[in-house]
């Protein structure tokens, strides 16, 4: 049962792959689960890696790192196949409008974050990751993380922390609107 608990709580490739695999099997379990007809679907795994790392499970940052950008290049990729084949033929049926309703979303979203972070005074690190999660926009999440990282050579936890809050009022913001 010691190797059991070293794959649990001690650093390594396994250790990191273990937990990755346990948050993935356990949210998408949860988001099979329907409460009156709606479900959070994929959005558990983000739920389940929170409270993981509440509990005090965690990654080393070499492997974490790593996982961050492999994981973000496949989700980006995934949604270029899905998205993709449709997307010109869309501006014949209503196109123009969703897209230019899709910039006016993102507009107000900056105006607000930008307003948010003169009277609130928290960094603007967080302040782009609270408008990256409330959006649900994961590519700019890393996107930020990427440029700042570029541009101070840190990294900026900030950034994901914010997208963390966010994200589940996002995601429900949403539900709740197309209902």
């Amino acid at each position: 049962m010691e190797w059991f608990y070293d794959l649990l709580f001690k650093n390594g490739v396994a250790h990191a792959i273990a937990i990755l695999g346990l948050t993935i099997a356990v949210g998408k379990l949860l988001g099979r689960v329907k409460i009156a007809g709606i479900s959070f679907g994929v959005t558990w795994i983000l739920f389940v890696g929170l409270l993981l790392s509440h509990w005090g499970l965690r990654i080393d940052s070499t492997t974490l790192k790593f996982m961050q950008e492999f994981g973000l290049i496949l989700f980006i990729f995934s949604i270029g196949l899905q998205v993709g084949p449709g997307f010109f033929s869309s501006f014949k049926s209503g196109g123009v409008t969703l897209n230019m309703l899709a910039s006016l979303v993102v507009l107000l979203g900056v105006g607000i974050t930008v307003i948010l972070y003169f009277t609130t005074g928290l960094p603007i690190t967080t302040m782009v990751g609270i408008l990256s999660g409330a959006v649900t926009n994961t590519p700019g999440m890393g996107a930020a993380q990427q440029a700042y990282s570029e541009m101070t050579g840190n990294s900026a936890p900030d950034i994901a922390m914010g997208y963390a809050v966010a994200y589940p009022l996002g995601v429900v913001g949403i539900i709740l609107s197309i209902i």
